[in-house]
């Protein structure tokens, strides 16, 4: 059976995601890094606070390479780009498993654009562990199948 440890520092409503794609799974949530990361067949960061030691899966909020800061978001949206979007990620290796895009509207404030990320990071970081786990690939089209919509729009949370 697969060990994954996931890292926080807060619990989140992306965490308790998470955490309910992991139930067949041995997890063990963590605020430290572990002492032996190699006892994991995955680690994942989850809002951790301090930095990781070995090879994490992340979430960011851009699309990268744009923005590879720890503020991503507000270096956007002072940029005044009208796509930006989240990126899952290895840490070390720097390989790109998963990206979607967050179109923003002229009018729109940093606050609603930040809960924008924060809801597809919810949506999308624990069905991209799933098909890690299950080695099935990622693709954009599979990350929010049944949804009647392809997302950036202001009618739903999609």
């Amino acid at each position: 059976m697969k060990r994954i440890a996931v890292l926080y520092s807060e619990n989140t409503p992306v965490l308790d995601a998470l955490i309910s794609k992991l139930e067949n799974y041995h997890y063990q949530l963590m605020t430290v890094f572990p002492d032996n990361p190699d006892e994991f067949d995955l680690i994942v960061d989850v809002n951790f606070k301090d930095e990781a030691k070995s090879n994490v899966l992340k979430c960011h909020y851009s699309l990268l390479p744009a923005f590879p800061s720890d503020e991503p978001l507000r270096e956007a949206f002072l940029a005044g780009v009208k796509v930006t979007g989240i990126t899952i990620y290895y840490t070390k290796s720097q390989r790109i498993l998963a990206q979607y895009p967050l179109f923003i509207k002229n009018e729109a404030h940093y606050d609603e654009i930040l809960q924008e990320m924060m809801y597809l990071e919810q949506v999308i970081l624990p069905i991209v562990v799933e098909k890690i786990l299950t080695n099935e690939p990622v693709d954009i089209q599979s990350l929010l199948k049944g949804s009647h919509c392809s997302g950036g729009c202001s009618g739903c949370r999609h």
